[in-house]
């Protein structure tokens, strides 16, 4: 899997993404920001309530950290698929930052949402193929910053390729980190250093 970085926003049609990642909450209400985002680029209201009804019809429960919620994109023609993870729980401090979310959250987000894009994958005859974009999960309104963000996710992304088949491991082709800011983009370019991946810079 291949790990790329994107500035510019989640929904842009030139990520080339089969799904991207929401980072929302457990009862997955479209918020600002990237939910913000996704919600006036899949449908708005009508979007909301297909959420709510997956939601409901999948877990009968609100979303657990390990949990990730596959719906469609709505009226989206950009990607066929949103992974919602609850990257942001606003019931409650972070037990290890204080915060709105927290490393260990974050990195079982990841993991729900890369065996879920597998998944997808495989069952769409899409392995090998599969574009996953996903924003910094926590960075913003979870209040890690994009630093705390990037560090938690690659090293989840690590642990997920080094506990995988070599099947899981190579359903997914890309995974592309979206920000809006150059400055961001180099967090993510110098995290991927960190943990050992190599990345790419996708053009605009």
């Amino acid at each position: 899997m291949k790990l790329g970085v994107y500035t510019g926003s989640l929904v842009d049609p030139a990520i080339g993404a089969h799904a991207v990642v929401n980072a929302s909450n457990p009862s997955v209400a479209l918020g600002i920001g990237v939910s913000g985002a996704l919600r006036e680029a899949c449908g708005g209201a009508a979007f909301q309530q297909e959420l709510r009804e997956r939601l409901e019809e999948d877990f009968d429960a609100e979303l657990e950290p390990d949990d990730c919620l596959v719906t469609s994109a709505g009226t989206s023609t950009a990607f066929r698929w949103v992974l919602h993870v609850p990257a942001v729980d606003y019931r409650k401090r972070d037990p290890e930052t204080g915060v709105l979310s927290g490393p260990r959250r974050i990195g079982s987000c990841v993991r729900a949402f890369l065996d879920a894009a597998a998944s997808l994958a495989t069952e769409n005859d899409l392995s090998g193929q599969f574009i996953l974009a996903t924003p910094l999960l926590g960075a913003g309104a979870g209040g890690l910053g994009p630093v705390a963000s990037v560090d938690a996710m690659m090293g989840a992304v690590h642990e997920h390729l080094r506990a995988r088949s070599p099947e899981q491991r190579d359903a997914l082709a890309k995974l592309v980190f979206v920000v809006l800011r150059p400055e961001d983009a180099r967090v993510v370019e110098g995290g991927a250093a960190k943990h050992g991946f190599p990345l790419e810079r996708e053009a605009r």
